[in-house]
Order: structure tokens, then C-alpha cells, then sequence
């Protein structure tokens, strides 16, 4: 299975046709909130619809600059995995949108203890399946979360849950500088950047005994 990871599109629709071939190569595009530049219902739907021209599916959540709208936008059209989960073949994907309280009170931002339920809430909907990835516009704390201020931008909510489940991978956006990844107690943490600056992660989940492949790319 090929996933294509975006975060933080924030409207820039010349990168998704700049994009067009990679989205096209890949199995699965995951998109990691962020989508808007506005916030709103009308952009997020341009911005989908010009991925869903080369894509052959799409899950994702929304971020913490996009509004609420923008959740159910998603969930309308099948994609979100905010609160719940998605079994595809073997692979079992859930998370959650918005982010954890900022300083600056952005759009949507939720409260670490509902944070913690809706994570909860779509894992448990991916029981059985063998890989576990979770989708999340927040990293976890500790992990590919560090501000430009060095300060720790993640989510505490996201960060014990892992600590606490088996979750192979954690996919995520939020905050463009920390784009990387970095292995949390047993879980690949990954951080694509922001996709309106070129950056996107090709991620390869092998057969049974296959390991999992991480290209990080920047469009020129």
C-alpha cells in the first residue's frame, strides 16, 4: 500500500497540480487538516475536489486553521477519520482534526481530554486490523513538535495514547518547521510539513514480514 501524507495545504491549489502525477502513484491520499486558507466550506471543497481528480482515495481530518465546516465536509464526502476509523485491506486508520489549545486561539482547537476520546473512539473502530495508523493534524508531544520558538507544540492527549497502544504509525502536520520523523516508545512519528511549501511524505507498507518505506519529497 503507497500513502501519500499532505498537511497544511492552506488553499494552495498550484502545488496539488504540480502534484498531480505523485497523487496519482499512490494508493491512498492522507490528508492531515490544514486544507484551507479561509477556513471555510466553500474553499475546502474547491481544494478537495482538485484532489480528487487524480486521487483514487482520500481520508483525512480537519486542522485547527480550517473550521468545524470543514470536518463535515469531509465526513460528508467519506474521508474523515476524525473520531472514527477505516479498515483498508489490513491497515487500520483513525484519528482526529483540529489541534490541542494554542496561544494564538485558532479556528478549532479541542481540549486534551477530547482529543483523547476521539482518538479513542476510532481506534477502537479499527480492532483486528494488522497495522494501526493514526491521523492526527497535532503531533504528539515530544515528538516532531518543536516550534520555531523551541518550544513543544504537540499534544499531550496524542502523546499518552501511543505511549499506551499499539500504534505503528502517527501521521501528522501542524507545525511546518518541524516536518521529519521520530520514533515515539514504539510508534513512527511523522511530520510531512506543509504541503503549500512542496512538502509530502510517500510512505510504503510492506506484506506480512515487509517493513514500512519513508520518502520525504519537496516539489521544485
Amino acid at each position: 500500500m503507497k500513502i501519500l501524507l499532505m498537511s497544511d495545504i492552506h488553499g494552495a491549489l498550484g502545488m496539488i497540480d504540480a502534484a498531480a502525477h505523485e497523487i496519482t502513484g499512490h494508493d491512498i491520499i492522507v490528508i492531515a487538516g490544514d486544507i484551507t486558507h479561509t477556513g471555510t466550506r466553500a474553499e475546502a471543497d474547491t481544494v478537495i475536489g482538485r484532489i480528487e481528480k487524480h486521487a483514487k482515495m482520500i481520508l483525512g481530518v480537519h486542522g485547527n486553521w480550517d473550521r468545524p465546516e470543514v470536518g463535515d465536509l469531509l465526513d460528508e464526502r467519506g474521508y474523515s477519520l476524525h473520531a472514527k476509523g477505516r479498515i483498508v485491506g489490513d491497515v487500520g486508520f483513525f484519528g482526529v482534526g483540529g489541534s490541542s489549545p494554542t496561544p494564538i486561539h485558532t479556528r478549532t482547537e479541542y481540549r486534551e481530554e477530547q482529543i483523547a476520546a476521539f482518538i479513542a473512539d476510532g481506534y477502537h473502530m479499527t480492532h483486528g486490523s494488522r497495522i494501526q495508523v493514526c491521523v492526527s493534524h497535532v503531533p504528539p508531544k515530544g515528538a516532531v513538535d518543536k516550534t520555531f520558538l523551541y518550544t513543544s507544540g504537540g499534544s499531550t492527549a496524542a502523546r499518552d495514547f501511543i505511549l499506551k497502544n499499539p500504534v505503528h504509525l502517527f501521521l501528522c502536520g501542524h507545525i511546518h518547521e518541524a516536518a521529519g520523523t521520530a520514533k515515539l516508545h514504539h510508534t513512527m512519528v511523522i511530520n510531512s510539513g506543509s504541503f503549500k511549501k512542496g512538502k509530502f511524505v510517500s510512505i510504503n507498507i510492506g506484506g506480512i514480514g515487509a517493513g514500512i518505506q519513508v520518502q520525504a519529497v519537496k516539489l521544485k
